[in-house]
């Protein structure tokens, strides 16, 4: 309702007040499981760049509407907690197939996913203390998956690429490269042929972020400003499309950059 009436009030002023610029982040990021069988596996280190713009609310230099178009780099470290198995092909031999197995924690799954972000955000800022003022900012960041890489690793086990071919990692979401998730194996009692110690490395490839952040605001010449913030952003969606697994990617960005 806040945005909504923002923007009214935006529309009726004769002459709104604009601010534009540049923005670049490194980004600290984790996964949050929130059921099954995998653990977050570390901080990723990501990166954002992209423009910014912001717009006077209600005729006041304390309220702003905020705006952003970005490309944003968001890692996923995460490993399994239980078992994995692949059926495969016997060499050289027609019908016959080996089960390869892979104990608990022995496999780990780096994501790196890059998505265009348009962070829709509302800006209270506090009146000009010196040359410097202060900034609060909430809202959404709706996020569209660009490009997706996924590499899967074993530690002291069969490795899930081909030795020969040269291949370190591959498209999650590529069902060409669909033979390098974990098949499982057929659960013996179940009549619908279900499997069991399987994983689909497939991702959904729309995010949509809470956003909330912090920062100032200091002048450097008429109506040029530097900037800086931190900024938490907390997906309410899950990352995982595999049944049996949900979790949500967050991060945390340090920003800079410049308005004009």
């Amino acid at each position: 309702m806040l945005l909504f009436a923002g923007m009214s009030q935006l529309q009726a002023q004769d002459a709104p007040s604009v601010k534009m610029g540049l923005r670049v982040s490194p980004n600290f990021t984790w996964v949050n499981i929130q059921e099954g069988p995998m653990s977050n596996d570390g901080l990723g280190l990501g990166f954002s760049y992209g423009v910014t713009s912001d717009f006077a609310m209600f005729k006041s230099s304390n309220y702003w509407f905020g705006t952003e178009l970005s490309v944003s780099t968001i890692p996923v470290l995460c490993k399994s907690n239980s078992e994995l198995r692949n059926v495969t092909a016997k060499a050289g031999s027609m019908g016959t197939y080996d089960t390869i197995t892979y104990n608990p924690g022995k496999v780990a799954f780096s994501y790196r996913i890059q998505y265009l972000q348009i962070p829709l955000t509302i800006k209270m800022k506090t009146d000009e203390i010196g040359n410097m003022k202060y900034y609060f900012q909430f809202g959404v960041a709706p996020s569209f998956a660009m490009r997706k890489k996924l590499t899967t690793s074993t530690i002291d086990m069969a490795g899930i690429y081909p030795a020969n071919k040269g291949i370190t990692f591959h498209d999650p979401n590529n069902t060409d490269d669909d033979v390098y998730q974990f098949s499982g194996t057929r659960i013996p009692t179940s009549p619908s042929g279900e499997t069991e110690y399987n994983f689909i490395d497939n991702i959904n490839t729309v995010r949509f972020p809470l956003v909330l952040g912090a920062g100032i605001e200091y002048k450097l010449t008429g109506n040029t400003m530097f900037t800086a913030g931190l900024r938490f952003d907390n997906s309410i969606t899950d990352f995982f499309k595999d049944t049996r697994v949900s979790g949500r990617s967050n991060l945390i960005g340090l920003s800079a950059g410049i308005l004009f």
